[in-house]
């Protein structure tokens, strides 16, 4: 497995894919969770206004230093999801397209330990992107107020939720990869299940008076994403804003379940089944 780790990151870390992926991640998290607030705070329209009654000089402060953990999340939950998903599926799919997925399967390691390598990969290139995420909105200023900064567990507890977030969703995708033998469908239906079930259904199903919705939702992937985002809390809670559908802990539990799932979806598919 050592050895099919070493030649899958050989092979991922050239591959210019990757380095798209999160450099279209970190400007994303960057540009909406930092710098287009900046812009509006410090130029803002004739007819500017806060919801929460705030002035512009109070809601400057949750661009602080202090506010960077939360600033940041509010990225990972929609960008960070869909991003990683291609992530994983580009590492699988893309094998089949080249056609090498034959030559990796039928020469030693074994195909466990083949699928364990990029497995490990993938996480490994999540914990990276998960640091760089953060750290893109960890460059705020404090407009000549005292820097301060998050507490160092608040940091390593948002470093893990990160890391947890992006691991599931990568495995999402190469689950996804393996079961249809491509990267461009397993996109496809990964993108079309984050923004149609998780994104629009859900949102339009709230407006029914649906007292079974928060039951189901709780067993979603992006809900419990979403509602461990949440658990860090905002600079500024939106007027009205709905608490999370369940605690963090129940979230980190449930986002553990669907990563052993899918791990465990996508190693019976290689061992079981002629992924050529």
């Amino acid at each position: 497995m050592i050895n099919a780790f070493k030649a899958e990151w050989r092979k991922l870390r050239q591959r210019p894919a990757v380095w798209v992926l999160g450099g279209i991640m970190l400007a994303a998290i960057f540009l909406f969770g930092y710098a287009f607030s900046w812009l509006q705070l410090s130029f803002p329209s004739k007819n500017f206004h806060s919801e929460a009654g705030l002035t512009i000089a109070q809601l400057k402060t949750a661009l602080y230093p202090i506010n960077f953990i939360k600033n940041s999340l509010q990225g990972v939950g929609i960008v960070g999801s869909i991003l990683t998903l291609i992530l994983g599926a580009l590492v699988v799919g893309s094998e089949f397209g080249w056609g090498t997925v034959k030559t990796v399967y039928t020469q030693r390691p074994g195909r466990l330990q083949a699928l364990g390598g990029q497995i490990a990969v993938v996480s490994v290139i999540a914990a990276i992107l998960t640091v760089a995420a953060l750290a893109s909105s960890g460059i705020a200023l404090a407009d000549g107020a005292a820097i301060t900064w998050p507490a160092a567990i608040d940091i390593l507890k948002a470093l893990g939720a990160t890391w947890l977030i992006f691991e599931s969703w990568s495995l999402f995708g190469m689950a996804l990869a393996f079961l249809f033998r491509q990267s461009a469908m397993a996109i496809g239906i990964g993108l079309a299940y984050v923004l149609a079930i998780e994104g629009i259904l859900f949102r339009l199903l709230r407006g029914f008076d649906a007292s079974w919705l928060t039951t189901v939702e709780k067993f979603f992937l992006g809900q419990n994403a979403g509602a461990l985002i949440k658990s860090f809390g905002q600079p500024f809670p939106a007027p009205g804003a709905a608490a999370p559908i369940v605690t963090a802990g129940v979230a980190v539990l449930v986002l553990v379940a669907y990563s052993l799932v899918f791990a465990g979806v996508t190693s019976l598919v290689v061992r079981t089944r002629d992924v050529t």
